[in-house]
């Protein structure tokens, strides 16, 4: 089946209540069961044991917690037959990697619930997974993912906080030395202006 990013969209709106379930807790859903799940239907091949073990939620932190309950959604995505043949280790490195920086930044319903966030996991996986929406080229659905992008986003942000957190240590920086340069320049005509009373 093709990659079309509004029929993914739209699967995405429609996850099932089980598949937006909570990681932790009386009702937690077994994470690790429904990834391994998914890679033996959607992988190349089967998961190691250590593997599956990655998506256990013992002892799960908040953030932890936020990134599993993020790759349950995916994983209802990530079922979809576009992604059939998508080799394992890929598949393991959007899942324990990629989801994990979205959900630092992201809430996880918010990629059922907004549109926007929606399209930005689909192409998030189908990027990850080698895969080209249809009717895109690869250079468009690149640019279209860099718009979505919050990952970027934030780096983005974060390193146009540090440039000007730096011109700002620099401004101070120049203060500072024109501060010195003036009180130097009164000291010295203070010491002129004594030497001329003294003789």
């Amino acid at each position: 089946m093709s990659a079309n990013v509004e029929r993914l969209t739209n699967r995405l709106a429609n996850t099932p209540i089980v598949f937006r379930g909570r990681a932790s807790g009386e009702d937690a859903v077994r994470i690790d069961a429904v990834v391994a799940d998914l890679v033996r239907d959607r992988g190349t091949r089967r998961l190691e044991p250590e593997e599956v073990a990655r998506f256990l939620a013992n002892d799960a932190t908040p953030a932890r917690n936020r990134h599993l309950e993020l790759v349950l959604v995916a994983s209802w995505l990530l079922h979809d037959e576009a992604f059939a043949g998508a080799p394992t280790d890929a598949l393991l490195a959007l899942l324990d990697g990629r989801l994990a920086e979205l959900a630092n930044l992201v809430v996880p319903r918010l990629f059922v619930e907004d549109a926007e966030r929606r399209e930005e996991l689909v192409r998030t996986c189908l990027a990850a997974l080698d895969r080209v929406p249809e009717g895109e080229t690869q250079v468009q659905a690149e640019d279209r993912l860099a718009v979505l992008d919050s990952v970027r986003r934030k780096a983005l942000l974060r390193d146009a906080r540090a440039r000007e957190d730096a011109r700002e240590a620099e401004r101070q920086k120049r203060k500072a030395e024109l501060e010195r340069l003036r009180l130097e320049e009164e000291e010295a005509q203070r010491q002129a202006a004594r030497t001329t009373h003294e003789d």
